[in-house]
């Protein structure tokens, strides 16, 4: 059912995206009549989402070219283009982001937060878009990127929107990421204040998970409101009797820590398997994986190596998997995950099977799991062997893993339940 009409901008780093998971807000902003929702995003890919009647996109490689071509125009309106494919242009700007691997991590980031704010983003197409929009309501997560906080900025600033909405999913405002790390500290000092900002400029602070909610408003002194992804069903199925041999997935990036701990897994897969099949390992990954790493996830007779997959076919995957693995850095010194939860936690709770989750305990993802018991958890490395021997030896643990999981999705994401909350909290008082 559709919500009265009210005019809401959203902003987003990257495009509503289906095939690949990025369709977090356009999940949330279902109900509401798609003319009445308008979104920009600034990376290398436009949406084929009809959650929006319209979108802006800003060209990074623009911004950079406009900064000897002040005249250039950065940014554009197009329509929801289902099936079409990247552009030329956009192809060319997704090469620049592959580039950062022969840097180090900030000082690639520092170099991109200085072309942004040399570069000509405010521009005309940009402000006609938004004034002839017109939102009611604007709607935009907080993120690590300085330049897109900016922006988000810029729009509040110019065109006072009568409820400005933000909403907090990663760990940009503390300092226990990379404490030891001098170039991190001084992006994230930089970071901190347009977050700063951004905060004061809200009407309503969207918190991701109960962790994140905690130390935000004890950080900013605020009253944030619990709001995460809901799951794409409450009628789960269950499968009642683990394949064999049982059969492990993992899908999603092998980034910040993970491929260390996905491997620490492969080990266990091929101990277990030393005097038969008994489990296997399918991995689906886009990222690319050093000769070393591949050999420690790719294990004949025990771990499949995979290429990526869209989303649909990831959640067929899911549908012939006994276990599903969620993945996290077991380091101290690599939390970038810290205060997040990955829209695959949703997606995972949706699919009725087992959780596995596998990381340090300190991040939000984990603690998550385990307070909900929605998973089985291991937060040592000398733990995940044993993990998998149980599960080996006791398959009849699988299906009620499953119920626990499927159980947490509906008391905590229940999609009624998360829409009415956030319709109810946006709504403007006239």
């Amino acid at each position: 059912m559709l919500v009265s009409p009210v005019r809401i901008l959203v902003s987003t780093v990257d495009a509503w995206s289906q095939q690949v998971g990025s369709d977090t807000m356009s999940s949330l902003l279902s109900s509401f009549d798609s003319k009445d929702v308008a979104s920009i995003n600034i990376r290398a890919r436009r949406s084929e989402s009809r959650a929006a009647g319209s979108y802006f996109h800003i060209f990074e490689e623009r911004v950079i070219k406009s900064i000897f071509r002040p005249s250039i125009e950065t940014g554009e309106k197009y329509l929801p283009q289902p099936g079409a494919e990247r552009s030329e242009e956009m192809a060319h700007e997704s090469q620049l982001y592959g580039k950062r691997r022969l840097l180090n991590r900030y000082v690639y980031v520092l170099i991109r937060e200085i072309l942004w704010k040399l570069g000509h983003w405010k521009s005309r197409a940009l402000d006609e878009y938004v004034s002839s929009f017109a939102p009611d309501i604007f709607f935009f997560p907080i993120e690590s990127y300085i330049h897109f906080n900016r922006l988000n900025l810029y729009i509040i600033r110019k065109f006072k929107p009568k409820h400005v909405v933000g909403y907090m999913w990663d760990d940009n405002f503390t300092y226990k990421q990379e404490p030891h790390n001098p170039l991190y500290l001084l992006h994230r000092r930089w970071l901190r204040h347009s977050v700063k900002q951004l905060v004061s400029a809200c009407d309503t602070v969207f918190a991701i998970c109960p962790k994140m909610k905690r130390e935000l408003d004890a950080e900013f002194g605020i009253h944030s409101v619990l709001l995460t992804k809901p799951v794409r069903s409450d009628s789960v199925e269950l499968t009642p009797t683990p394949s064999r041999p049982i059969r492990l997935l993992y899908t999603g990036k092998l980034i910040v820590g993970r491929d260390e701990t996905l491997a620490l897994v492969a080990d266990a897969v091929k101990a277990v398997n030393k005097d038969g099949q008994k489990v296997v390992l399918d991995i689906y990954t886009p990222t690319p994986l050093s000769v070393k790493m591949k050999a420690r996830l790719d294990v004949p007779g025990s771990c499949n190596l995979k290429g990526f997959i869209p989303q649909s076919e990831v959640f067929k995957e899911q549908e012939k998997a006994d276990i599903l693995l969620f993945v996290e850095s077991f380091s101290n010194r690599n939390l970038t995950a810290r205060l997040s939860f990955s829209t695959k936690i949703t997606d995972y709770l949706s699919a009725g099977k087992c959780i596995w989750a596998v990381g340090n305990e300190d991040l939000a993802p984990i603690e998550y799991l385990a307070s909900e018991e929605a998973a089985m958890v291991s937060t040592r490395p000398d733990g995940i062997i044993t993990a998998l021997e149980e599960l080996v030896g006791h398959p009849e643990r699988i299906p009620s893993f499953a119920t626990k999981a499927r159980d947490c999705g509906n008391r905590n994401h229940n999609r009624q339940k998360i829409q009415d909350s956030f319709i109810q909290t946006i709504t403007i008082d006239e």
